[in-house]
């Protein structure tokens, strides 16, 4: 089995689901990229990089709520760290 993640991004998934499970909340999303949830939801209504307009398009509508599945969240964060 070909595994395409980096050990970064791998680390990063164990320690998103350790803290929050396996998908998070936009208030856990918003806490771990140190913003308010109203500043979250304002770059969502106009992404302005790509990292902005990933962690949108990763996002999953449960009834009225939207998760992020964490496993696409460390993909993401770990690919924008990346040199």
């Amino acid at each position: 089995m070909d595994d395409k993640t980096s050990p970064t991004t791998s680390t990063l998934h164990d320690q998103l689901t350790t803290q929050y499970g396996i998908l998070l909340s936009q208030t856990q999303l918003a806490e771990l990229l140190g913003r308010t949830v109203s500043g979250l939801r304002f770059s969502f209504s106009i992404p302005a990089d790509d990292m902005t307009r990933r962690l949108k398009a990763c996002g999953r509508k449960i009834g009225r709520r939207v998760y992020y599945p964490a496993v696409e969240v460390a993909r993401i964060i770990g690919d924008s760290r990346a040199p």
